[in-house]
């Protein structure tokens, strides 16, 4: 199975969850790493195609029967606060946003589009690009044999069921046009939870806008807690920035705003823009 690329240094990483089984795991390698190589061994060992693990072949099944549960709208009302210090959060647990997405793609799809949290991708680090302390990384792939299907991170702290931070996820380097059209979605579905309120064409043109300025100014600089965003667009207490790094994906990041924090950003010579 593939792994989400990890931004932070190994030496960071506490510890990779798969599925329900959270394994500790050392600074030298990492768990899919040690995965592919003992994959790689089995493979070798026989010249013969390998028939699906029934397990795996029941997983999927469950995977169907809860992207077919339906699944009412759900509005969010979220406040932002301070976590721990210098920490800002969305106080909106994270399968609260997942509700509220599916909500809204059920409704025009007849499907669910995102599985549960405990279904995610997980990792622990020290700290993340937007706090210093011990934070837990969400990664979803609807489909991971498809490596250039665009995915969603969520940032959350290790202490409580909050949000630090969202991204969508899109790989620049796939020359497929549908991947950028789903990534695209993505970002309306994303930004139509966190502003329920907005018309939908002012929605599709903020993500357009958000992609163009993430092409227009792209970085060799990865993204890690020194990235400095080209602009931020903000809404009552809610940031929207876009950022892309070389070899990286393409990012539109959702984060939590004070007027501190704004003010903060501008002073590191980020555009501000109020809408």
């Amino acid at each position: 199975m593939l792994i989400g690329a990890v931004a932070f240094t190994r030496a960071a990483v506490k510890g990779v969850t798969y599925g329900l089984q959270h394994i500790e795991v050392g600074s030298e390698q990492l768990p899919g790493e040690a995965a592919a190589e003992v994959q790689a061994d089995e493979d070798s060992a026989s010249p013969y195609p390998q028939e699906p693990d029934s397990e795996d072949n029941l997983q999927a099944e469950r995977t169907e029967e809860i992207l077919g549960e339906e699944v009412r709208k759900k509005e969010l009302h979220i406040e932002v606060m301070e976590n721990r210090p210098g920490e800002l959060v969305f106080q909106v647990p994270m399968d609260d946003f997942i509700d509220s997405f599916n909500g809204l793609y059920w409704a025009d799809k007849g499907e669910r589009y995102l599985l549960p949290s405990l279904q995610w991708r997980s990792y622990v680090y020290d700290t993340s690009i937007h706090s210093n302390h011990k934070t837990c990384r969400y990664h979803y792939s609807r489909d991971e044999s498809i490596l250039p299907l665009p995915t969603i991170t969520v940032y959350a702290p290790s202490n409580a069921d909050y949000i630090q931070e969202i991204t969508v996820n899109y790989d620049a380097h796939s020359s497929f046009e549908q991947m950028y059209t789903i990534y695209e979605e993505l970002c309306y579905y994303t930004l139509k939870v966190m502003f329920p309120d907005l018309l939908d064409d002012r929605i599709r043109e903020l993500y357009t806008t958000l992609n163009r300025l993430a092409f227009e100014h792209d970085t060799n600089m990865k993204y890690t807690a020194e990235s400095v965003p080209c602009a931020l667009y903000y809404r009552d207490n809610i940031g929207l920035y876009p950022y892309f790094a070389w070899g990286e994906d393409v990012h539109l990041c959702i984060i939590p705003v004070t007027q501190a924090r704004i003010e903060e950003m501008r002073n590191k010579g980020v555009e501000i823009i109020e809408f």
